[in-house]
């Protein structure tokens, strides 16, 4: 049976011809779907492999050869979007800008990101304000992520995660750079002479002018903002695969 002879909407599963397959398995059909640009075709190929594999040396060794040529493609299957469809890096950058936007938006509820310090009389916010601003601030900027990703795996027709590979890819290097919430203190001021005096203030999670050290945020930011994009992308795939009568697996 040829993967191309099923219609449109009906695509199979790894459990319709091989068992039943768990969470691990309907996550990486969602990638593998959100990768291809013929998700039917490449999905039936799969399955119909792997009911082979299941005839002639069992169940478990058919859910291991599918897996296994699952997460071969992921990385072929990103490489081909990306170079051969132009398009998916401005639908990917137009997410970045978005998510950029989004971020703006989100408040800080005890006002720590527009406070300001006289360098004579400083009132420094509480470090529990802080915290909790952080706290806010951080959860807003991943939800935002997640909508970024949504939106550009909405506006690609085809292999949906793709553009939001790349929205997370800017998100990464980002993230590298700086903390996305760091309260600074009013600095440290100088006389140069008796008329002129020079203050300064460092800038950066690592500050020696900062109120909370926000270090940590870089490796937290670089590793929880693309999961929330791809998070996002994906919830799009099995929705665009729902929509069009792809069951997911059963458990």
């Amino acid at each position: 049976m040829s993967a191309r002879a099923h219609d449109v909407g009906h695509a199979t599963t790894p459990a319709d011809s091989a068992g039943r397959t768990g969470a691990t398995d309907q996550a990486l059909e969602l990638v593998v779907a959100g990768l291809a640009s013929d998700q039917d075709a490449l999905l039936g190929d799969l399955t119909e492999g792997r009911a082979g594999v299941a005839s002639a040396q069992g169940e478990r060794a058919a859910r291991h050869w599918w897996r296994r040529q699952a997460l071969l493609a992921v990385p072929v299957l990103a490489w081909h979007g990306l170079v051969h469809r132009p398009l998916m890096w401005l639908l990917g950058l137009t997410g970045f800008v978005a998510w950029t936007l989004l971020t703006a938006l989100v408040p800080a509820p005890f006002g720590t990101d527009v406070m300001s310090y006289d360098a004579l009389h400083p009132s420094l916010p509480s470090v529990t304000d802080i915290v909790a601003d952080t706290v806010v601030i951080g959860i807003g900027t991943l939800v935002a992520a997640a909508v970024a990703g949504a939106g550009t795996a909405a506006l690609a027709r085809r292999a949906r995660l793709v553009p939001a590979l790349v929205t997370a890819a800017l998100m990464m290097l980002v993230s590298t750079r700086s903390g996305f919430h760091v309260v600074l203190g009013p600095g440290r001021c100088e006389e140069i002479d008796r008329w002129t005096t020079s203050c300064t203030v460092e800038l950066g999670a690592a500050s020696r002018d900062a109120i909370v050290p926000a270090l940590w945020q870089l490796p937290t930011m670089m590793t929880l903002l693309p999961v929330a994009t791809t998070v996002g992308a994906l919830a799009v795939v099995a929705w665009s695969r729902r929509r069009r009568g792809v069951e997911p697996a059963p458990d």
